[in-house]
């Protein structure tokens, strides 16, 4: 289901920053997930966690280019390509992840994950160039999916970012803190364009209702169900679904936008999602998942791991970093997290989708 709230983002967002400034959408899509999302976490995990000064550096950057970074470039990016497009170059974001990860997390490089890091970028550009050699000879490229790829790439450094985040807080506190500090981020820059002259935005009915919809259940509602979800059945099995992205997207857009799926699309898309599951997909000793045990995917901090007392509601992952939360050695208190977590990976698959 949450895959569906995804593709709804997309799909509303695609004709609203027609009227809207991208960043205005982005702006408020964060302001209003930031105010749900605070009663959330307190509920969830029985009080509110506070970062400690450490910690601030690393959420800025996550806001910066989780939430303000990637929303902006895809809303932009909406003005210029289509859906279909756009999800399907999202998804390669696992292998851009391991790219960044190999050199500051230091993840295993085997032959494997290297086929699948090559499969995804010969899928992605396939889908760049609508299947035409000639196009990528040319580099004649469609800005907006140009700008997808910067915005997935932005995505995979808040991926990264959210390994070292979360040592300590959750993945859903870290997703709330990451979501204040990007719309910050966001309302600075709206706040100097405003004080240059250009005028706030001004709504009409469906705008606002397009972002109740984006902010409340497409951001808010949308990691809650995702954080029960991975909490269920653990983030290797949760992550396949974050897949369907697409898939629903091409429906929702073909419905209600009359979008078209072409024969380079489906090729490249193939090539793209293939080459993800050679990067993240467990196998024999290159395996990183834990299989998912019921009633046991809850985290463990180190206060907890020492004390044994019970740690209430860290759920094991959610969008902000569904999966890959801890990058755990087999001795380390992190991997004793992942353990208790019940299906947490380490590799960078297990982060999955959040458009």
């Amino acid at each position: 289901m949450t895959p569906l709230l995804w593709a709804g983002n997309w799909t509303i967002a695609k004709p609203l920053v027609q009227r809207v400034d991208p960043l205005d959408v982005a702006l408020l899509r964060w302001i209003l997930a930031s105010l749900l999302l605070v009663p959330a976490v307190r509920w969830r995990e029985e009080t509110l966690p506070v970062p400690r000064g450490r910690e601030w550096p690393g959420l800025l950057l996550a806001g910066l280019t989780g939430m303000a970074g990637y929303n902006t470039l895809q809303y932009v990016a909406q003005q210029h390509t289509s859906n279909v497009n756009g999800t399907l170059i999202y998804t390669a974001t696992p292998a851009l992840t391991f790219l960044i990860a190999v050199p500051l997390l230091g993840e295993v490089v085997t032959p494997r994950r290297v086929v699948g890091v090559l499969l995804s970028l010969a899928g992605t550009a396939w889908i760049l160039t609508g299947g035409s050699a000639t196009a990528l000879l040319r580099l004649d490229f469609n800005p907006g999916d140009l700008l997808m790829l910067v915005a997935a790439s932005s995505w995979a450094i808040y991926t990264v970012t959210g390994r070292f985040l979360m040592h300590r807080l959750s993945p859903l506190a870290t997703t709330l803190y990451a979501s204040i500090t990007g719309a910050a981020v966001l309302a600075v820059v709206r706040a100097g364009r405003w004080l240059a002259g250009e005028p706030l935005p001004s709504l009409g009915g469906r705008d606002l209702l397009a972002v109740l919809y984006i902010g409340g259940v497409a951001s808010a509602a949308a990691y809650l169900f995702w954080n029960e979800g991975v909490r269920r059945i653990g983030a290797g099995p949760a992550s396949i679904f974050g897949n369907l992205l697409p898939v629903y997207t091409a429906l929702l857009s073909g419905l209600f936008l009359g979008e078209r799926v072409t024969a380079s699309q489906v090729a490249g898309g193939l090539a793209v999602l293939a080459g993800v599951y050679l990067v993240a997909a467990p196998a024999g000793a290159e395996g990183a998942g834990v299989t998912p045990q019921p009633g046991r995917s809850r985290h463990v901090s180190r206060e907890e791991a020492g004390s044994g007392a019970p740690n209430r509601g860290q759920d094991a992952a959610s969008p902000a970093g569904a999966g890959g939360g801890t990058q755990a050695g087999a001795g380390s208190a992190a991997g004793r997290r992942a353990k208790e977590a019940g299906g947490v990976q380490a590799g960078p698959g297990g982060f999955t989708q959040r458009p």
